[in-house]
């Protein structure tokens, strides 16, 4: 292929700026407001039109200083202000090209290309980052990068199509998340922050204070309850925002042999899956969103690392096959995915034994009674009053009921091409891995484990979190089941009568 080298788009000159620029307004027009419009002066003004301007300029340069093309054998990526960096990636390695674009991205028909190798690593000469080309050449640079060079077979192009769409009735799971309480304190530490950064101190403004004063006046009790009670409403709306906000409009597809995942309100992200790289799916099921009968999917695949930058949120979600939605709905997308009917993921489990549950009842009930424990040793010296200990004893039945939750989550079976392993409580997770995916085997035995004939086999996969475990099986099944998995691996280490 004979490639010229491109500019990127020219809009990005005035786009880029954008979001920056309205941070700086924002903050002088909030410090203008404190102060009051009578003490305005010049200043302000200038100020902001003078970072506008260096944005403005910074990013024209930019602009004019990077340049990238697509040759038969790499990705080529020019670029710097200051720093002029020569980068490329040898196409043969690229594993991933995710698009994503916020809203001032969208409004002007832009897209963020990040073409990365997937590496589990946080180097960035593993990933080159376009930003921004118009949304017609992202979509191509995509198709030209993950484009199969082997024809798609038949019987493969027949299953492409939607495999799942965003539904509204989803949004009923989103409060049983604990989104929205992150974000009740994400606000609450904005606030603080910028009432630092202006100057103004909030416990001594006038709402504040009357809450501070409601707190002092009223009776201990009623003031629990009734701030409970409004945490509890405002992070259920958030989460409710916060998952349409993210995940309004997903759609899941399979196309030419990949997946193609996309999703977003404000800001719209698209991610592909080549099929030849998935190894399994996950999923996984919180406490109370399982009691509802809610899950939420993810793909076991290689090639899908996770590094820290800008778009922590966009690889962070690099793997998601399906968010927060109907147990139905999990299990349908399984079965799709991975091309087998019933879902694995539902397969009836073989149990563990019941010393595995003593030994996790057992365990949970000394860590749940390690404060109380600390506490009464504290007590004991005259440091703290017994009510403290004597408070915290109520830990110890729910470390007792986590224990039980712990043991009858415990599970493990051969489905057909896949090992399927479950444990977890609060969250559940069950996992699918292919078979012939497992490169190796970790088997490990406690002191405590060997004293109950207990053993912990781990499957190794090059993908996902890089091993699944089956816990606390018995040292028989745990072994006989790693053999039956992956027959000949495990043959040279095992002896059999």
């Amino acid at each position: 292929m004979s490639a010229e080298w491109q500019r990127l788009d020219r809009r990005t000159i005035f786009v880029s700026p954008i979001k920056p620029i309205l941070s700086v307004v924002g903050v002088i027009l909030l410090v203008m407001i404190v102060r009051g419009w009578a003490k305005v002066s010049l200043v302000e003004p200038v100020i902001t039109l003078g970072v506008a301007v260096l944005f403005f300029v910074a990013n024209l340069w930019r602009w004019a200083t990077t340049r990238y093309r697509v040759t038969d054998t790499h990705v080529e990526l020019h670029h710097g202000v200051v720093t002029r960096r020569r980068r490329s990636l040898a196409r043969d390695r690229v594993r991933a090209v995710d698009m994503s674009a916020d809203v001032f991205h969208r409004v002007f028909g832009l897209s963020v290309v990040t073409v990365g190798t997937g590496r589990h690593v946080t180097d960035s000469d593993d990933e080159l980052k376009l930003e921004s080309v118009s949304t017609v050449e992202a979509e191509h640079l995509r198709g030209l990068l993950l484009r199969r060079t082997e024809p798609v077979p038949q019987e493969v192009a027949q299953r492409d199509g939607q495999l799942s769409k965003f539904d509204t009735r989803w949004l009923r799971y989103a409060p049983l998340t604990f989104i929205g309480f992150v974000a009740v304190l994400v606000i609450i530490g904005g606030l603080t922050q910028l009432g630092r950064t202006v100057g103004i101190k909030l416990w001594e403004t006038g709402p504040v204070r009357a809450l501070i004063d409601w707190y002092v006046d009223e009776p201990l009790p009623l003031t629990i309850i009734v701030t409970a009670v409004v945490l509890l409403l405002l992070s259920m709306v958030l989460s409710v925002v916060l998952y349409a906000v993210i995940y309004w409009g997903f759609e899941l597809t399979r196309r030419d042999g990949a997946l193609h995942v996309q999703y977003g309100l404000l800001t719209k992200r698209s991610v592909s899956i080549e099929e030849r790289r998935l190894r399994g799916v996950r999923v996984d099921e919180p406490l109370l969103l399982r009691a509802v009968g809610g899950a939420k999917v993810t793909a076991v695949a290689t090639g899908l690392g996770k590094k820290k930058g800008d778009d922590d949120k966009l690889k962070a979600d690099a793997d998601l096959l399906l968010p927060q939605a109907p147990h139905g709905e999990a299990s349908r997308v399984v079965s799709a995915v991975l091309k087998i009917q019933p879902a694995p993921t539902d397969t009836a489990l073989i149990k563990h034994p019941r010393a595995a549950g003593r030994r996790l009842v057992m365990w949970s009930a000394l860590f749940a009674a390690t404060p109380a424990i600390v506490m009464g040793v504290l007590s004991a010296v005259g440091l703290t009053p017994n009510w403290i200990w004597e408070l915290l004893l109520v830990l110890v039945p729910l470390g007792v009921l986590l224990g039980v939750g712990e043991y009858h989550g415990l599970g493990h079976v051969i489905a057909g091409d896949y090992l399927v392993v479950r444990e977890g409580v609060i969250p559940r997770v069950t996992v699918a891995v292919q078979r012939h995916g497992i490169v190796g085997w970790k088997i490990r035995q406690s002191f405590f484990q060997r004293r109950l004939r207990l053993i912990t086999v781990g499957a190794t996969v090059a993908a996902g979190s890089g091993a699944y475990y089956v816990r606390n099986s018995s040292q028989q099944d745990g072994l006989v089941v790693a053999d039956a998995a992956v027959p000949g691996l495990l043959e040279p280490f095992l002896e059999k009568n």
